[in-house]
């Protein structure tokens, strides 16, 4: 499997942000490249969602109700 190495100018930061939310490194990585990577669309009228927490649900301003949502890669 691919190990891409991080930016050496990277690390520094990223520890810091997995001491102060007490969570390993790794987590922060993915979370950030997850947040970067995925979005998330309503399936009715296709407005992309913007999400508070990781859910399957999500409120569509357009379609004025809760909707299921699917995720696409940018």
């Amino acid at each position: 499997m691919y190990s891409p190495k991080i930016s050496e100018q990277l690390i520094p930061v990223i520890y810091r942000i997995a001491q102060t939310e007490k969570r390993p490194m790794t987590q922060v990585v993915n979370d950030i490249l997850s947040d970067f990577l995925i979005k998330y669309y309503c399936q009715s009228c296709n407005k992309e969602i913007l999400l508070e927490e990781k859910s399957n649900t999500g409120y569509c301003e357009d379609c004025e109700s809760e909707v299921f949502l699917k995720a696409t890669t940018s």
